[in-house]
């Protein structure tokens, strides 16, 4: 079975997910991860990219997930992807309804046609059996109505291993409230491993989105950048107050792992920033460190004022404990 009933996971989010922020969730306790999404069309003609598709053992089970219009375009990008990286699996990521994405008529623009979706997957799995890596999907209640039994019945009917559920429409984005209860909806008709995402707060939210819907995992999103610790909190059973100075050595350690698979030094020092502004929501000083690491004139005056910042702060978490 692809997915293994409990799994926490880490959800594939674009300009977060890369190698060293997945890496992170790995070593905090989540059980498997997903790529950001990548376009097939992308992969079919220009190959792999790098930035997205890198990945080190540490972050398996891995899912690289992809995007596209056509079956062939995403069944020739998928046996790329198998032959040249051979993840755990491949994910069809059938639920971005950014308009940009929704104009090429891909990923979610695909909710408006499960017959399609389902012709995706068959094709797809089809061609991926000489390299015996399993398919799945990560789908949305559809893009302007609820139509997720039909979609769930063409996905199961093509061959789909499992399927992850962000049960609110396309063009709601994440305004108003996940319908957890249509999470349990397809548990009650999937013969495939369901795994629930959408609004997961804190640690208790796992556990609630368990009991309340019965899925076999739970994928974790935005509350894990700002708080990559919410793995460990879940294992452990209790909330971590991770002080400021740890949180600046922990982005001190995810850069340095950025420089693994960057173009450059100073392109990852760019990078880094928007996982920094996550990593120090909530503090009172946020405002100032973000100034001062910000208004650098490189990678390297970057890096000195950050290890600065981590002595002053790691001294004062030092005396308050």
């Amino acid at each position: 079975m692809v997915v293994k009933r409990g799994e926490v996971i880490l959800a594939p989010m674009a300009g977060y997910t890369h190698s060293a922020f997945r890496r992170l969730a790995r070593l905090l306790g989540a059980d498997r991860t997903y790529t950001e999404l990548i376009s097939a069309p992308g992969i079919v003609h220009r190959g792999i990219p790098k930035k997205y598709a890198f990945f080190t053992p540490y972050e398996r089970p891995i899912h690289i997930q992809i995007f596209g219009r056509t079956p062939e375009e995403i069944a020739a990008a998928s046996v790329k992807v198998a032959r040249e990286l051979n993840p755990d699996a491949i994910d069809i990521n059938f639920g971005c309804s950014v308009p940009k994405v929704l104009k090429t008529g891909a990923a979610g623009k695909l909710l408006e046609n499960p017959p399609l979706m389902g012709e995706v997957v068959r094709v797809t799995v089809e061609a991926l059996k000489p390299y015996k890596i399993p398919l799945t999907a990560k789908i949305r209640l559809g893009l302007n109505e609820d139509r997720l039994e039909e979609i769930a019945e063409a996905l199961i009917e093509g061959g789909v291993s499992a399927i992850a559920l962000h049960p609110r429409l396309g063009v709601q984005g994440y305004s108003g409230k996940a319908d957890w209860k249509r999470i349990a909806d397809l548990k009650r008709i999937s013969p495939v491993p369901v795994i629930g995402s959408g609004d997961v707060k804190n640690w208790r939210d796992i556990d609630r989105m368990f009991e309340e819907t019965g899925c076999d995992a739970v994928m974790v999103g935005r509350a894990a950048l700002s708080n990559p610790w919410i793995f460990k909190e879940y294992r452990e059973r209790r909330d971590l107050k991770t002080p400021l100075g740890e949180r600046l050595k922990t982005i001190h350690q995810l850069l340095e792992w950025m420089f693994e698979y960057y173009p450059s030094r100073e392109k990852a020092c760019f990078e880094i920033r928007s996982l920094l502004v996550q990593l120090l929501k909530g503090f009172s000083q946020s405002r100032e460190i973000k100034a001062y690491l910000m208004t650098v004139k490189g990678c390297e005056e970057f890096i000195s004022r950050l290890e600065e910042l981590i002595k002053k702060f790691s001294a004062k978490d030092t005396k308050t404990i």
